[in-house]
């Protein structure tokens, strides 16, 4: 239904044009919704305020309980409420929280990752008096809670307030997802470290951590200088680009360093021209490909948003990337545009 006040005008509309005496039993019908058809199942609140004939939610409580409706995590809903057979539970969309909702969503997926966070030690859990409401407080009992809800709940959809709160996050500002990705899995790394289970003090290393190395050759003496790095996603550059191969591809091509950015080389002790290239050396079981889809634009002074279409195939050979040439399948699944 729609709200209350534009209800009250519409009912009330006809008054600007009947004179008193003109008034007729169908004028009275309309200003006082007698007539009014009653509200369909799930396209309004229940027993909503603007329509007097609304049946929604009425009696309910006598087979389901009372329903509170703040909450999202009471699986005794209405039947409009509940998720199909074989169906997932989604996440509600806080205000402009959508990115935050795309990446919990696949690490809930990542069944090794799940089922390795469910092993974290929560003694508050498990002192839980079943009588009253249990509030998780750190990371990982949000993550745990959060996981068994999608994994169990039988609603459609339940609310991840509770996480976005303890993040801190502003719920009314797009963030840049690729930034939230990587300050949540080094937030999540640390506090997992400090777990006494091994298994949990290196799962996101397991699952998301790579190995490339930077590799600069000064031209004047051939010196080759590695510097091994960690990575756990990689930001491919879109721009000019029509699939994902040509962004992997550019990504670890060769880059010039020449005039005022010349390479000071410790054999020659001088600034040398060289040239800089990425090398990967191992790829994580789950691998991240970050879509760089925000460019400065320097006419405004802001970000822009770039919706170049990019293309990708189901499973992607990142063999043909890799120093070690071995047979490397990735899975691709597109996450978050």
């Amino acid at each position: 239904m729609a709200p209350r006040v534009q209800l009250e005008k519409a009912a009330w509309r006809w008054v600007e044009s009947v004179s008193p005496e003109d008034i007729q039993r169908e004028h009275i019908e309309i200003a006082y919704r007698i007539c009014l058809p009653a509200c369909k199942r799930g396209a309004c609140r229940r027993n909503c305020k603007g329509n007097p004939n609304c049946l929604v939610g009425i009696g309910e409580h006598a087979w389901l309980g009372e329903i509170d409706e703040n909450t999202f995590h009471n699986i005794d809903d209405p039947n409009s409420e509940r998720r199909d057979k074989n169906t997932f539970v989604g996440l509600t969309n806080l205000g402009a929280t959508c990115y935050v909702n795309t990446f919990l969503q696949v690490w809930f997926h990542n069944l090794e990752l799940r089922r390795t966070l469910y092993l974290c030690q929560n003694a508050r859990a498990e002192e839980h008096n079943m009588d009253s409401d249990y509030e998780p407080r750190s990371i990982c009992e949000h993550l745990q809670y959060l996981f068994a809800l999608l994994q169990n709940s039988n609603r459609r959809y339940i609310d991840p307030s509770g996480l976005v709160k303890a993040l801190g996050l502003d719920t009314g500002q797009q963030q840049d997802a690729q930034e939230f990705s990587k300050l949540f899995l080094s937030l999540l790394e640390d506090t997992l470290s400090k777990q006494k289970n091994p298994n949990l003090q290196n799962v996101i290393q397991q699952q998301f951590c790579g190995q490339m190395s930077y590799v600069t050759v000064c031209n004047q003496c051939g010196r080759a200088s590695p510097l091994p790095s960690r990575f756990y996603e990689l930001e491919l550059n879109i721009q000019g680009h029509k699939n994902l191969t040509e962004c992997v591809t550019e990504f670890l091509k060769e880059e010039k360093l020449d005039g005022d950015n010349r390479y000071f080389c410790e054999s020659c002790q001088s600034k040398q021209n060289a040239a800089r290239r990425i090398k990967l050396h191992s790829l994580p079981r789950v691998l991240n490909l970050q879509l760089m889809r925000f460019v400065f634009d320097r006419q405004t002074g802001h970000k822009k948003k770039l919706n170049t279409f990019i293309s990708f195939p189901e499973q992607l050979d990142m063999g043909p990337f890799l120093e070690e040439k071995v047979q490397f399948t990735i899975v691709t699944r597109n996450t978050f545009e």
